[in-house]
C-alpha cells in the first residue's frame, strides 16, 4: 500500500467510509455478475447504512462523485470485488453482512457507470466561495477562477453570468466560459473573477451562472476587503473651460486630461488642487455624477462632484437603478479621493493643513436653462464669483495643501 493510500484510507479515523462500496484501497478487480439497477445502487452508494457511520459519498476517502475516482474506487466494479473489501478492510467491517449480492451488483453498476441514472446536464462547480483578501481601494485584484463542468447525461447550456456588484467583474482574460458556451457531457469550462473595491471595508457579491440544469442559476459567493492604500500618491484635479458654452469642468482623470489638452474649445483655466488617487485613511471619494441634456435646450449636459454623503443617497433616489437618463444624475463612480468638510457649507473649514474646496452653482433662477458648477480653492474666485450672481454653496470638501 502506498503512502497516499495510507493518508486516504487506513490512517482516517474514526472510521469513515461507510458502504465503501468500491474496491477503492484495493488494487485487484475482477469481473462481476450482472447489475440490476444503477438507480439504486446511487441510492445505496450515497445512503447511511449502518447508524452512526457515514456513506461512501459522504466519506472523506471517496467523495460524491465516482467519477474522480477518489482512492481508486473504480476497482469496485464488481459485487465479488466489493464483498471482498468488505471483508478485509478494517475501516469497512462493519458492512460486513449488510449488503446483498443483488445490491452489491447495484453499486457496482453505479460506480461503473454514474451518469447512467440522469438524462440531464449536472451543472458542477469546482468552488462556490471566491475570496479576494485584501486589496487597495481602487486597485483591480488578481483574477480568481471556478471551473463549471457538466457532469450530467446530456448537454449543459449556459445563457448568462452576471454579477450583483459592480465591485466584481469577469476577467478580460483567464476564463473560458461565456454566456452562449455549450458544454457536452464530463466537459468544463472555467469563470475568472476580478475585485475592485470602491471603499474601504468588507465587500460582497454573488456570480450567477444561469444554464438549462435544474439547479440553475449555480451561484459562487465572493467576498472581498478594501483597504487603503499604503502610499498616498496625488495628483491634480485641473479645472477646464469651454469658452462657446461658458463653461466650467474639472477632472483628475488620465484619461479626461488628455483628450481635453487636444480637443478645439477647451482650455486650462490655471486653476488646480491636489487629491488622493486611491483612498487614504480620513478621507472619502469625490463622486462624479453626469446630467445629460440638462442645459442649453438639451443639447448640453454638466458634471457634478460631491464628498457629501447626504448628497450622494439624495441622487441615487433619483436615479435608483443608475441608468443613463437624460436629466436624471449618472453615478459615474470616484474622480479621486479628499476629506470631509470639518464644517460644511458657508463659513465652513477644514482640519489644519488641508486646503479649503468651494463650491458655486450658477442656478436656475439667475440663469435659465444654464446650470454649472465651479469648485475652487480661490477665494477671490469664489467671492468675484458670487458677486457675479452665482450662489455661494461655501466649504464642501477638503484637499492636501
Amino acid at each position: 500500500m502506498t503512502l497516499r493510500d495510507r493518508i486516504g484510507c487506513s490512517v482516517v479515523r474514526p472510521r469513515m467510509f461507510a458502504l465503501m462500496v468500491a474496491a477503492l484501497c484495493v488494487v485487484s478487480f475482477a469481473a462481476g455478475a450482472h447489475a440490476q439497477s444503477t438507480v439504486n445502487g446511487k441510492s445505496l452508494y450515497n445512503a447511511i447504512l449502518v447508524t452512526g457511520q457515514k456513506s461512501c459519498g459522504n466519506g472523506a476517502c471517496h467523495g460524491p462523485d465516482p467519477s474522480a475516482n477518489q482512492n481508486r474506487i473504480k476497482n469496485g466494479t464488481s459485487a465479488a470485488v466489493i464483498a471482498s473489501t468488505i471483508n478485509t478492510n478494517l475501516d469497512m467491517l462493519f458492512l460486513k453482512g449488510v449488503l446483498s449480492t443483488s445490491q452489491l451488483n447495484d453499486i457496482a453498476a453505479y460506480i461503473s457507470n454514474p451518469n447512467s441514472t440522469n438524462t440531464a446536464p449536472i451543472a458542477t462547480l469546482s468552488s462556490t466561495i471566491m475570496g479576494f483578501g485584501q486589496v487597495s481601494v481602487g486597485t483591480t485584484s488578481a483574477a480568481q477562477t471556478v471551473t463549471l463542468k457538466n457532469t450530467g447525461a446530456a448537454a449543459l447550456q449556459l445563457s448568462a453570468l452576471t454579477m450583483s456588484s459592480g465591485e466584481f467583474a469577469l476577467a478580460a482574460t483567464g476564463g473560458s466560459c461565456t454566456a452562449t458556451t455549450t458544454l457536452a457531457v464530463s466537459a468544463s469550462c472555467t469563470i475568472a473573477v476580478t475585485f475592485t473595491p470602491t471603499a474601504a471595508s468588507v465587500r460582497s457579491g454573488t456570480l450567477s451562472i444561469t444554464h438549462n440544469a435544474a439547479s440553475s442559476p449555480s451561484t459562487v459567493s465572493l467576498a472581498g476587503t478594501g483597504v487603503a492604500s499604503t502610499s498616498a500618491t496625488t495628483t491634480l484635479m485641473i479645472e477646464y473651460y469651454f469658452a462657446a458654452l461658458d463653461y466650467y469642468f474639472i477632472t483628475s482623470r488620465a484619461g479626461d486630461i488628455a483628450l481635453l489638452d487636444t480637443a478645439a474649445g477647451w482650455a486650462r483655466t490655471g486653476k488646480s488642487f491636489k487629491v488622493y488617487t486611491t483612498q487614504q485613511s480620513g478621507t472619502v471619494a469625490v463622486n462624479r455624477y453626469y446630467f445629460d441634456q440638462i442645459a442649453v435646450a438639451n443639447s448640453r449636459g454638466s458634471h457634478f462632484y460631491t464628498v457629501v454623503q447626504a448628497e450622494k443617497d439624495a441622487l441615487a433616489s433619483l436615479n435608483p437603478s443608475n441608468l443613463q437618463t437624460p436629466r436624471l444624475p449618472f453615478n459615474e463612480g470616484p474622480d479621486s479621493y479628499a476629506f470631509s468638510a470639518a464644517v460644511e457649507g458657508v463659513g465652513g473649514s477644514c482640519a489644519a493643513g488641508q486646503l479649503l474646496v468651494y463650491r458655486i452653482f450658477r442656478g436656475q433662477t439667475r440663469f435659465p436653462d444654464n446650470p454649472n458648477h465651479r469648485f475652487t480653492t480661490d477665494t477671490a474666485v469664489y467671492n468675484s464669483f458670487v458677486a457675479s450672481g452665482w450662489d455661494g454653496e461655501g466649504v464642501k470638501f477638503c484637499v492636501p495643501n
